[in-house]
C-alpha cells in the first residue's frame, strides 16, 4: 500500500473500525491530512507521508489526533536512537538471511476467528553463540514491518502472539540484558500502536 488510501476491509471490519476504534470513513481523509500537515512542520521527524502509514497510526491510537502525534514522534525517535535494529536491513545479507530462515518470528497464514493475525515467536530459535539479540530483533522487526504494511485487517483487529519457550537455555536468557529488555519494551510499546489495536 501507499499513496492515496483505498479501503480493502470487509464491510464487517469497516463496522468494527467504526465501533471499536472510532474510525469515521467520511472524516478519514481529513484526519490523515491533519496529521500529514502536522508532520510537515516537524523537522526532526523524517516520516513516511503516505495515507496508509498515517492511517495505521490513527487506527492504533483510536483516531485521537494528539495521541497519534505523540506515537509518531516516539516511533521515529526510536528508529533514530536504535540504528542497530533499523539500519542496514538487507534481507539478502548472509547473516540476516540465515536469521530469517531460522523462523524465530513466524506469521501464520490467514487470520484467527476474530480476524487477528497470529504470530509464533520461537524464543530459542537461534543459537545465542552465533547471533546477538540485536540481530534477532532486527530480523523480527523487518518481518513486523512487512506485516503492518501489507495486512490491512491487522490494523483494525490486531495480532495474537504465541510465545514458544521450548529449548530456552541460559545462553538465551543471558542475552536479555536489562538494556535489551528496556529497548525492546519501549519499541514494542510504540509498535503496538501501529498494529495491535485495542
Amino acid at each position: 500500500m501507499g499513496g492515496e488510501y483505498v479501503c480493502t476491509l470487509s464491510p464487517e471490519l469497516v463496522q468494527r473500525a467504526k465501533d471499536e476504534i472510532n474510525e469515521v470513513p467520511e472524516r478519514r481523509a481529513a484526519d490523515i491530512e491533519h496529521i500529514r500537515d502536522w508532520l510537515k512542520h516537524q523537522p526532526h521527524i523524517n516520516a513516511r507521508m503516505d495515507d496508509w502509514t498515517i492511517l495505521r497510526f490513527l487506527r492504533g491510537c483510536k483516531f485521537s489526533l494528539e495521541r497519534t502525534k505523540e506515537k509518531l514522534d516516539m516511533f521515529y525517535t526510536c528508529k533514530t536512537l536504535c540504528p542497530e535494529w533499523y539500519k542496514n536491513r538487507d534481507p539478502q545479507d548472509k547473516k540476516m538471511r540465515a536469521i530469517l530462515e531460522l523462523g524465530t518470528f513466524l506469521p501464520l497464514p490467514g487470520h484467527d476467528p476474530q480476524s487477528r493475525k497470529v504470530v509464533i515467536i520461537r524464543t530459542a530459535g537461534h543459537d545465542p553463540k552465533e547471533y546477538t539479540m540485536d540481530e534477532v530483533f532486527k530480523a523480527t522487526h523487518m518481518i513486523s514491518d512487512i506485516m503492518v504494511d501489507e495486512d490491512e485487517p491487522m490494523s483494525v483487529t490486531g495480532v495474537v502472539q504465541l510465545l514458544d519457550l521450548e529449548n530456552v537455555t541460559a545462553g538465551h536468557a543471558m542475552q536479555m540484558t536489562p538494556a535489551i529488555v528496556k529497548k525492546a519494551m519501549t519499541i514494542w510499546q510504540v509498535w503496538t500502536y501501529i498494529a495491535l489495536v485495542g
